[in-house]
This record gives structure tokens, C-alpha cells and sequence, in this order.
């Protein structure tokens, strides 16, 4: 017997030290979803001010081409989806749609968007960073579901935590019935 309980003891807690990470994510993600304004209130990087009237109109809007060229230097290796003519925050934008993300340019202010299922970032004409987002309710929400940022690898990293959440209660409950189960016995032997 405590050889036995020796092992459980073990087992338990390298489980805790290997789960620990994914149970505090859980746990913060999962109070998230109970309490997402008190979270998202607290993150930076939730929300950026997108004032295009800042920017004046370039004195010659920029062709197709051109924007098709800011839209390359952002995930070369990703496949390019579409290009569609949009209306984005009330402006005339072409969107380059990749794997990856889109990047939107507006020609009449040389403005760009690059966003992705995590981010999305607002450069000026000059290529410098103006503005950046983060979605928090996506990674939030991914993570919960897959222990995990994307679908990649689905949610074996979730599913390994669950299992060993599993493992990790039951051997909680043995180590904690275990030094009982005599007296336990013997009260039932007694009656």
C-alpha cells in the first residue's frame, strides 16, 4: 500500500507540474467567457481609433498594381486568394485575400490594413505602424477550444489536458481515500 500511494503521489504531481500552464489559461479563459468586459477592459491593444481623415489623399491614388505590391511584402509564401474591389471603414479599399490573412489598401490614401484571425495593424503610406488590435474574444475563444492559438493541430494540446485533468482527479482522490480505506473497512466490518 504505500508503495502504491508512494507512486500515486507521483503520478499526481508530475501531472500537476505538466497541466499547470493550460489550467491557468483554462481557468483565465474560461472566467473570460463568464466576464468578458471586465477582462477585455483590462487587455491592451483592444481597440484602435481609426481616424482616415487624418490622412490626406495621395495627389495620384495608387493603381492596382501598386497596392498589389504592399500586399506582397505581407506573408509571401501564403497563397493569394482573391482580390476584390470593398468599402472598408467607409472607404473604397481593395482587399488582397491570402491563407494568411488580408491586407486592404485604400488607393486615395496610400493607408493599409494587414489583419489576420488574431491582429489587425493600420500602417500610414510610409509603411510605419500607426495602429494595432489585437482580438482578444478570437484567442480567447481558440484557446479554449484547442489548448491551443489555431486549428493546426486541432485540440490535441485541449484533449491532453482534459485526459490528464481526468488522471489528475483521480489520483487527487485515491491519494486522499487511500490512507483511509482501513478504517473505512473496518467500520464496515464492524456493523
Amino acid at each position: 500500500m504505500p508503495r502504491i500511494l508512494k507512486s500515486l503521489r507521483k503520478i499526481h504531481s508530475y501531472l500537476g507540474l505538466l497541466i499547470l500552464p493550460w489550467i491557468i489559461a483554462f481557468g483565465f479563459t474560461g472566467f473570460y467567457l463568464n466576464h468578458s468586459e471586465l477582462i477585455l477592459s483590462a487587455l491592451p491593444l483592444n481597440t484602435y481609433e481609426d481616424n482616415y481623415q487624418t490622412y490626406m489623399d495621395l495627389e495620384q491614388p495608387l493603381t492596382l498594381e501598386q497596392s498589389a505590391n504592399i500586399a506582397r511584402g505581407y506573408w509571401p509564401e501564403s497563397k493569394m486568394l482573391s482580390v476584390e474591389r470593398i468599402s472598408y471603414h467607409e472607404q473604397s479599399a481593395i482587399e488582397f485575400k491570402r491563407e494568411n490573412g488580408s491586407i486592404i489598401v485604400v488607393p486615395k490614401t496610400g493607408v493599409y490594413y494587414v489583419k489576420s484571425a488574431i491582429s489587425n495593424k493600420m500602417f500610414t503610406p510610409d509603411g510605419l505602424l500607426q495602429h494595432r488590435k489585437i482580438y482578444w474574444n478570437y484567442i480567447f475563444g481558440i484557446f479554449h477550444r484547442t489548448g491551443w492559438l489555431d486549428w493546426r493541430i486541432g485540440t490535441i494540446l485541449a484533449d491532453i489536458t482534459a485526459i490528464a485533468l481526468i488522471a489528475f482527479g483521480i489520483s487527487g482522490l485515491l491519494i486522499w481515500y487511500l490512507p483511509r480505506h482501513k478504517r473505512v473497512m473496518r467500520r464496515f466490518s464492524e456493523q
